[in-house]
C-alpha cells in the first residue's frame, strides 16, 4: 500500500498498543523509565504514546520495504545527510563497520547503502521460518551479501573489510552472554549487555566505525537518511571502554529522534551480577 496510508493505519495501530494492556507496551514503559528519569512522568508518558505509535508504522511499512519494487523504496529517502562521513571512510581502504541502531527504519538504510556500496550483512535467520526467504530476497535486492551469524559468518566480514567494503552491524542486540560474545556497560545510565564484535573487528582491521539510521517524517512523506563518524573509532588497548563508547555514540544517535527507538526490545533482559528481573 502507499506510504501515507501505512502509516497511518501504523498510528491507529500504535494507539492501541499505548490504550490497550500489552507486552510491547509493558517493555517501552519500563525502559523509557530507566532511561529517561530525567523526565517528568508526563513526559514519559507521552514519549511513550509517541513510542508506540511509530512501533505501529515500523509494522505497518514492512510490506513496502520488503516487498516493493526497489527504486519505488529508495525514492522514500527525500534527504541523505552526512553521506561524506561515509565516503571519506571508504577511501582509507580499510573497510568501513557501518553501525545501524534499531531507529526508523533500518531496513531502508540496508538497501540505501547496498545501492551504493559493497556491502556484507551479519543475518540471523527470523524464529518465524516461513519469513527466512521473504526478508533474505528483500535485503539482497539492491545488491547487499548476506551471510550468516557464526564462525563462517565472521570470516567472510573479516574478508570483505580487507577488501575495503562494508559491512552492516546492528550494535544495539542483545549478544550471547554464555558465547562471550558481549559485556555490561552502561546504555543511559543502566548496565546493557553489549556486544563485543565490532568493537574487535575495528581494533583487528583498523575499519572506521560509522553510524546510520533513517528518520521517519511525518504524514507518510518518507524519510531523512542519516550519516554519522563514531566519537572515537575504538580504544585499541581497553576492550571495555570502547564498549562504553560504542553505547555513547548509539545514545546520541536515539537523542536525535527518542521516540523512533525500538523501546519495545527487551534491552536489558539480561542483568549483572544476577541482579532481580527488568521485564
Amino acid at each position: 500500500m502507499p506510504l501515507p496510508l501505512a502509516h497511518r493505519l501504523g498510528r491507529f495501530l500504535g494507539l492501541l498498543l499505548f490504550y490497550l494492556p500489552n507486552n510491547a507496551r509493558h517493555v517501552a514503559k519500563i525502559n523509557i523509565q530507566l532511561c529517561f528519569p530525567e523526565h517528568k512522568p508526563v513526559e514519559q508518558k507521552k514519549l511513550l504514546r509517541n513510542t508506540l505509535i511509530e512501533s505501529g508504522k515500523t509494522m505497518t511499512e514492512m510490506g513496502v520495504m520488503w516487498l516493493a519494487n526497489s527504486d519505488r523504496v529508495l525514492n522514500l529517502v527525500t534527504s541523505v545527510k552526512g553521506e561524506d562521513t561515509l565516503k571519506a571512510a571508504m577511501k582509507k581502504n580499510n573497510g568501513v563497520l557501518l553501525a545501524m541502531p534499531h531507529i526508523g527504519s533500518w531496513e531502508l538504510v540496508n538497501l540505501y547503502v547496498a545501492r551504493h556500496y559493497p556491502v556484507t550483512s551479519l543475518y540471523k535467520p527470523p524464529h518465524m521460518s516461513g519469513l527466512d526467504t521473504i526478508i533474505r530476497e528483500s535485503r539482497q535486492r539492491t545488491g547487499a551479501t548476506l551471510v550468516p551469524t557464526d564462525t563462517k559468518g565472521v570470516r567472510a566480514v573479516s574478508k570483505a573489510l580487507k577488501n575495503g567494503g562494508v559491512i552492516v552491524i546492528l550494535p544495539d542486540q542483545q549478544p550471547y552472554l554464555h558465547m562471550k560474545n558481549g559485556l555490561f556497560a552502561p546504555f543511559f545510565g543502566v548496565p546493557a549487555n553489549s556486544m563485543t564484535l565490532m568493537s574487535k573487528l575495528a581494533d583487528k582491521t583498523g575499519a572506521e566505525i560509522v553510524y546510520a539510521y533513517t528518520k521517519r517524517h511525518a504524514s507518510g512523506k518518507g524519510f531523512e537518511l542519516v550519516f554519522k563518524s563514531a566519537s572515537e573509532n575504538t580504544d585499541k588497548k581497553n576492550l571495555q571502554h570502547s564498549i562504553e563508547l560504542m553505547n555513547h555514540d548509539i545514545e546520541q544517535v536515539i537523542r536525535d529522534c527518542p521516540a523512533q527507538y525500538q523501546w519495545t526490545y527487551k534491552r536489558f533482559k539480561a542483568r549483572p551480577d544476577n541482579q532481580p528481573r527488568l521485564y
